[in-house]
């Protein structure tokens, strides 16, 4: 058992992929934090820097946060949002939005650590589990 939690952060560019990411997420675990981040603040498609950020800024600070994220800019704002939180343990996955997210529920469900959690996430991927 981890000494930290960890809250899982799904970035998309469109707002009804990552609710539903999150909603499913939701079903394998109820306990672990989940949180979605998609869409632009009007609506439209894409991500932003500062919607990822209240995101994170929402996450209770005992947690650490794995980042999912669907495509290349989301990755980026991903990374410009860790940099901008040098005190907090934020990692970004590579595994699939939907596939890694879900194995990382389960995961960090059963207090593994976040390193753990995303070796997990990106193994069982890998693996084609």
């Amino acid at each position: 058992m981890a000494d930290r939690r960890v809250a899982i952060l799904l970035i998309s560019h469109v707002k009804a992929l990552a609710d539903g990411a999150q909603a499913l997420m939701q079903q394998a675990n109820r306990d672990v934090g989940i949180y979605a981040c998609g869409g632009l603040e009007d609506g439209e498609i894409g991500t932003s820097i500062e919607r990822i950020r209240t995101v994170i800024d929402g996450i209770p600070s005992d947690h650490d946060i794995l980042v999912f994220y669907d495509i290349g800019s989301a990755k980026m704002n991903a990374e410009m949002a860790q940099e901008f939180e040098p005190n907090r343990t934020i990692m970004i996955s590579d595994a699939p939005l939907i596939e890694g997210g879900y194995v990382a529920t389960i995961h960090a469900g059963l207090g593994k650590g976040i390193e753990e959690v995303k070796r997990n996430a990106e193994s069982s991927y890998q693996k084609g589990e």
